[in-house]
Order: C-alpha cells, then sequence, then structure tokens
C-alpha cells in the first residue's frame, strides 16, 4: 500500500485515486481531495502515532505476534484505520 494511494478520511485505497499518477489526490469513494504529497506525508505520521503507541505499551517499536503475518496485517489496518484524520486528530496551538 502506498500512503499516497489512501484516503485519509475514510481509508479506501486504490490507484485510481490518484489520477495519472500526478499530483493531485481524489478519493473514488468519498471524493476528498488534497495534494498527493501532504495525503502521504499525514498517512506516515498516522502509521507512526501507531508505533509509539505500541511502543508506550510495550517498551517495544515491533511486537512479535502470535498470529499469521495475514492476521498481523489485518489488525494493523483495522488500528490504523481508526486514526482516520480528522479535525478532531489535530493538535490546537495555543
Amino acid at each position: 500500500m502506498q500512503a499516497s494511494q489512501q484516503c485519509v478520511k475514510c481509508g479506501h485505497t486504490d490507484r485510481k485515486n490518484r489520477p495519472n499518477k500526478g499530483l493531485d489526490f481524489r478519493c473514488e469513494a468519498c471524493n476528498f481531495t488534497i495534494h498527493a504529497d501532504l495525503l502521504g506525508a499525514r498517512n506516515i505520521a498516522l502509521r507512526t502515532l501507531l508505533l509509539r503507541q505500541d511502543f508506550e505499551s510495550t517498551g517495544r517499536f515491533s511486537a512479535v505476534p502470535d498470529v499469521s503475518s495475514v492476521e498481523a496485517k489485518a489488525e494493523g489496518l483495522s488500528r490504523y484505520s481508526e486514526l482516520r484524520w480528522s479535525l478532531d486528530t489535530i493538535p490546537i496551538l495555543e
């Protein structure tokens, strides 16, 4: 999965979200539009947040899963989908 093909709003991932592999991103599912580089940066930030949460809860960056790699990937994607980008995830600077 490429970070610049997955929608930060709804999670839909498709190559069609990047028409002509250009700098524009438009989600085929929810019509969210954004610059593709900014979208990729947001997705990477969300993945980093998941790693940080794992480290804080286990003391390790990557726990050895007690399941198959397919199940581990599905669990990771499920947790990632719970962190979709929204106004609630933007820190308020005072």
